[in-house]
């Protein structure tokens, strides 16, 4: 069975709350950390002074010969001992009754020059448990040398850093679970158009793509993303009505030669002694020479749409083409073609494609001609440029453009009875297209004339 997935709200919220809290535990060690050695700097100061504030009484005051006790300075506790510390001369009140607690070893390291080395001993075990930063120098008193320990009541640096960490053990998980709480309802807002945005699109169904998500005012990530659902549910409506018409019209094409045929072939069969077998046989080979044409133009068409059809990279002579159309029609119909303008043209593409596109150019001018064709061909800058002219009615250059959609003609009436599929013009503007070029009408005196252009150096990579 397959777990569900957390949602990108949780997911978010769970990575930031993690964030978070690894954050808090850097900032918490390092709180503590910092606030433990502040209070030992301070601890170790204020024992420097103590020291200094004995020392100087001690150097100006007599030490009598019993135990001298000394006033408690904050949480310093000093003892003055004999200088090879078996003796106590001198001790603060809260450790007055102590046993020797320390003894000197020398120490380079040290700014004294000396090191405090506790005396471990059961009786003085618990008290020295509770001291720490012990620090140790020589002196000199009214009695002779000396040596002086200073020590922190090690109580009040703990007390301090435990009260600490039980502030921060107690408030950063309320400020984790605060802070999860408001990235949990800042996401929830933040998401909540992109929620819309999606239940809206859920609710378009594939038959109806004319509505629209709404589109929030800015230009934020969320307006963004809005106007591209908008644009590719408009892309989606245009292909739909494109695929809806594309399959009419094709139905329709087919339609008609089919019709033609199955007539045909039933009136000839019902009144088979009196019917006119070449006639039927001529009809027949028409209608199927239209279905031949109408089927291969689909399926160049369908073949292209899917990136299909891979193009060759080689030379082609255009002029070569264009005098191999002219004998082509000369051959086939009693129109004169002018080639007097066709200059040597050579670029670089697909060859079948590209007399595809020629003869496609020369049969629609062929079906609109009354007496001449005039073909030309050069170069301008980069592109070569092929115009195929004929001297018939002509066509509205404002409007020619809808000529190279598929299955539009400027006569469908005379252009079904030519031959004509509606999709020539189309696969010509297609093949133009992936040279690199153009296929457009342009203005002459008489009759209409298709300009092509083509890249001279191929279509771009």
């Amino acid at each position: 069975m397959r777990r569900r997935a957390l949602s990108i709200r949780a997911r978010l919220t769970l990575y930031f709350v993690i964030s978070i809290a690894v954050v808090l535990g850097f900032t918490g060690v390092a709180l503590v950390n910092l606030v433990h050695r502040s209070l030992v700097n301070s601890a170790t100061n204020q024992v420097t002074d103590v020291m200094a504030q004995v020392q100087t009484r001690l150097a100006t005051s007599p030490l009598p010969r019993k135990l001298l006790v000394l006033p408690m300075v904050g949480d310093v506790v000093v003892q003055v001992t004999d200088p090879g510390g078996h003796a106590v001369w001198a001790a603060s009140s809260a450790i007055a009754n102590e046993p020797v607690l320390a003894r000197a070893k020398p120490d380079n390291a040290s700014t004294t020059g000396l090191e405090a080395l506790p005396v471990r001993n059961q009786a003085d075990a618990t008290i020295l448990a509770a001291l720490s930063q012990s620090t140790v120098q020589s002196i000199t008193t009214s009695r002779g040398p000396a040596l002086i320990f200073g020590f922190v009541d090690g109580a009040s640096i703990t007390h301090s850093v435990g009260v600490l960490l039980a502030s921060v053990a107690i408030s950063f998980p309320l400020l984790l679970v605060l802070a999860g709480g408001l990235i949990w309802l800042g996401l929830g807002l933040a998401l909540a158009p992109v929620e819309s945005i999606r239940r809206r699109v859920e609710r378009i169904a594939a038959r109806d793509l004319s509505e629209r998500v709404p589109v929030t005012g800015g230009d934020d990530e969320i307006a963004r993303l809005a106007r591209t659902v908008n644009e590719m549910l408009d892309r989606l409506e245009s292909a739909n009505r494109f695929q809806q018409e594309f399959v009419s019209n094709v139905s329709h094409e087919l339609r008609s030669p089919l019709t033609t045929l199955l007539a045909t072939v039933e009136r000839a069969t019902n009144l088979a002694e009196r019917a006119d077998w070449a006639s039927v046989a001529d009809t027949i080979t028409r209608e199927g020479r239209r279905l031949d044409v109408l089927i291969d133009d689909l399926f160049w068409l369908a073949r292209n749409d899917e990136g299909q059809i891979e193009l060759r990279h080689v030379d082609v002579d255009l002029d070569d083409l264009l005098y191999e159309e002219a004998q082509r029609v000369r051959a086939m119909s009693g129109l004169v073609v002018d080639t007097s303008a066709v200059t040597p043209t050579r670029v670089e593409g697909d060859p079948a494609t590209l007399k595809r596109m020629v003869r496609n150019v020369v049969d629609n001018a062929v079906r609109y001609a009354s007496t001449q064709l005039t073909f030309s061909a050069g170069y301008d800058l980069n592109e070569a440029v092929v115009r195929i002219a004929d001297d018939g009615e002509g066509i509205d250059v404002a409007t020619s453009a809808r000529f190279f959609q598929r299955f539009v003609r400027s006569d469908p009436a005379r252009a079904r009875a030519s031959g004509g599929t509606g999709l020539g013009l189309a696969i010509v503007a297609d093949i133009a297209a992936r040279h690199g070029g153009s296929a457009r009408f342009v203005s002459v005196e008489n009759g209409s004339c298709l300009e092509l252009r083509v890249a001279r150096g191929g279509p771009a990579l």
